[in-house]
């Protein structure tokens, strides 16, 4: 949606955003196979720079050019791709890590689950429902965010390591909650 694209351009712009891979990523990467990632709405590349210094060969895909631009390419470790999530496929079988942080389109559910190789590991973690800690929520941005336990249920034929919903504060300092998984792919 080109919206989108022309918003996020804007904000990687004039906006400064975490350098600091997430913490989620830094305490469960080792679960993976060292190997392919996907980082799904890569932003700046904060989490794929800090996979591709561990070894690991990352595609980090993201609607705006200008936040993947941010990222120094560590020698070849990434591969840039400048795509609409809405229109992005995810390879089956592909990744021994794929890893989706403070973003939310549920399409991708059953990609994200099809992608992974069996034994891979799925890092996820996102916003929740800002009612939950009694905020309002402009019913057009909706989709954007978890209902309780949502995240859990739709990865519960995986092999659940860590799963946690907890209020944390939002980079403009208002409370919000999110929710944080931790899967493994079965070998079948």
């Amino acid at each position: 949606m080109k919206e989108d694209e022309i918003k996020w351009n804007k904000r990687y712009s004039s906006s400064r955003f975490p350098q600091e891979p997430s913490q989620i990523v830094i305490s469960h990467y080792q679960l993976a196979r060292v190997g392919k990632a996907l980082d799904i709405a890569a932003g700046n590349c904060r989490n794929s720079i800090f996979l591709a210094e561990k070894g690991f060969q990352v595609d980090a895909v993201d609607i705006s050019k200008t936040g993947l631009e941010l990222q120094e390419n560590k020698a070849g470790a990434i591969t840039l791709i400048c795509q609409d999530l809405d229109t992005y496929r995810i390879t089956e079988n592909s990744y021994d890590l794929i890893i989706n942080i403070n973003f939310l389109d549920r399409h991708l559910f059953p990609c994200i689950r099809k992608g992974l190789k069996p034994g891979g590991t799925l890092i996820f973690e996102t916003f929740m429902d800002p009612r939950l800690v009694n905020r309002e929520l402009d019913e057009r941005k909706r989709g954007q965010y978890l209902d309780r336990n949502e995240l859990l249920h739709s990865f519960l034929c995986f092999n659940i390591v860590f799963y946690k919903e907890e209020k944390v504060t939002f980079i403009n300092g208002d409370p919000i909650k999110k929710a944080t998984l931790v899967a493994i792919k079965e070998h079948f």
